[in-house]
């Protein structure tokens, strides 16, 4: 991957998780990073397939950590709305917001056992590639 990607990436998933509407973040990552909305758009539409990758590498694992912690308080908030609300809609959301959480607390946390496989595989690929040179 890329590391203009990769750092774009990552500032868009950070941004996100501070609060930020995807619109918003999308609009200052162009600017930015000299790339159309519409390239971070698609990006942000295939998130499913990269944010695991970035949340289990070991250089994020704090931002994993923040991320958590972050879903612990989405969840705790939406709980709280669903304990209170009025209206059967209002709990409806709250809950939709819970599994949601639940999903990419859940997608987190199976991520990091898959790229912790990965960097072993890379390893022995390295070691490999060197032992290859010697000879």
């Amino acid at each position: 991957m890329d590391f203009e990607v990769l750092k774009r990436r990552v500032e868009m998933l950070d941004m996100v998780s501070k609060g930020f509407h995807p619109a918003v973040v999308v609009s200052q990552l162009a600017e930015k990073y000299h790339v159309s909305k519409r390239c971070l758009w698609s990006d942000w539409e295939r998130r499913k397939k990269w944010v695991p990758m970035l949340l289990g590498s070991e250089k994020f694992g704090e931002f994993a950590e923040v991320a958590e912690t972050k879903l612990n308080a989405v969840q705790k908030a939406a709980w709280s709305i669903y304990l209170r609300a009025d209206s059967d809609s209002a709990r409806v959301r709250a809950l939709k917001i819970v599994l949601d959480s639940l999903e990419a607390h859940s997608n987190a946390v199976l991520s990091k056992e898959i790229v912790s496989r990965l960097e072993r595989v890379e390893e022995l690929a390295e070691k490999k590639m060197a032992e290859d040179k010697k000879r």
